[in-house]
C-alpha cells in the first residue's frame, strides 16, 4: 500500500466523527480500530499515521482533526475543528449575529479577566446582556447562557462562573491568539492554551535555561506576561464602576 493512502477505513473514521465531531483519544482509537475490522485492511497504519492521513485529506476543505488534553483531569482528546481562522463565523449557523456579538463578548470578558481566573460570574454575564443594548433580555440572556452550555461553548462551575470550554479552546484556537495574544497563556511544551490551574511564584524566579524553549522567547513571554497583569487590574476597575453605575440605575 502507498504510504498515507487515504482508505475506506479512513472514509469510515471521519463518516462516525460527524456527529461527535469531539471525543476522547480512547474513543477515538476505538473508532480507528472498528474501522479496519469493518474494510478488513491488511496494511493498516498506526493511529497517529492515521490522522496524518486524514488531515492531509482535510486541509483542503479547510478541516482538522485536533489533539488537546482536558485541563481538569488531563484526558487526552480529539476534536474536528475548522481551519479557515474566522471559526466563531461558523456558529451562524446556530445563532443569530445578535447572540454570536454577546459570545465574542463573553470570550472578551473571560480572556482579559482579573488575575488570570479565565472566567466571568454570571451577574458580570448577564449584566452584559443590557450593556449591548440589545433585544435580549435579562431572561433570555439566561436561556442563551444555557444554550452555549449546552453545546458545549461554555462551562460552569458549582460557584456559578462561566469560562470557555475544551471546545471553544480547541475550535476557536486560531482567533484566540489572534485577537487575545497578550492575555493567553500556553503550555511551554505542547503550546496548548492554559486557562485552569494556579500562577506558579517559583516559576517567575527560575534561570529560563531551566526549562524548553528559546531563552529570550521565555523572557519576552514574562515581560508581556507582568504588562499584561497590569492592564487586566486597570480593565477591572473599570468594569467595577460601570457595574456600580449600572446598579444605581437599576435602583
Amino acid at each position: 500500500m502507498i504510504d498515507n493512502e487515504y482508505t475506506d477505513a479512513h472514509r469510515l473514521f471521519l463518516q462516525a466523527s460527524l456527529s461527535e465531531r469531539f471525543f476522547t483519544e480512547a474513543k477515538a482509537i476505538e473508532i480507528y480500530r472498528k474501522a479496519y475490522e469493518a474494510t478488513a485492511i491488511q496494511d493498516q497504519e498506526t493511529f497517529t499515521e492515521f490522522m496524518t492521513t486524514l488531515n492531509t485529506k482535510l486541509n483542503s476543505i479547510e478541516l482538522e482533526f485536533r489533539k488537546s488534553h482536558n485541563e481538569e483531569d488531563g484526558t487526552a482528546v480529539w476534536a474536528l475543528v475548522n481551519t479557515n481562522g474566522d471559526e466563531i463565523a461558523q456558529m451562524a449557523t446556530d445563532y443569530s449575529p445578535i447572540e454570536i456579538s454577546f459570545f465574542r463578548r463573553l470570550i472578551e470578558l473571560i480572556i482579559t479577566a482579573d488575575d488570570e481566573s479565565f472566567s466571568v460570574s454570571s451577574i458580570t454575564a448577564l449584566k452584559e446582556v443590557v450593556k449591548l443594548k440589545t433585544s435580549i433580555t435579562k431572561s433570555n440572556g439566561e436561556i442563551l447562557l444555557q444554550r452555549f452550555i449546552d453545546d458545549k461553548w461554555l462551562s460552569i462551575s458549582s460557584g456559578g462562573r462561566y469560562s470557555l470550554s475544551l471546545r471553544s479552546i480547541l475550535e476557536l484556537q486560531h482567533y484566540l491568539k489572534k485577537e487575545f495574544e497578550d492575555y493567553i497563556s500556553e503550555c511551554i511544551l505542547c503550546y496548548d492554551i492554559v486557562t485552569k490551574g494556579q500562577r506558579c511564584q517559583v516559576a517567575q524566579s527560575w534561570d529560563s535555561s531551566n526549562v524548553f524553549g528559546d531563552s529570550d522567547s521565555i523572557n519576552n513571554r514574562s515581560r508581556t506576561r507582568r504588562s499584561t497583569t497590569t492592564r487586566r487590574s486597570q480593565r477591572s476597575v473599570v468594569d467595577e464602576a460601570d457595574d456600580d453605575q449600572m446598579d444605581q440605575d437599576d435602583d
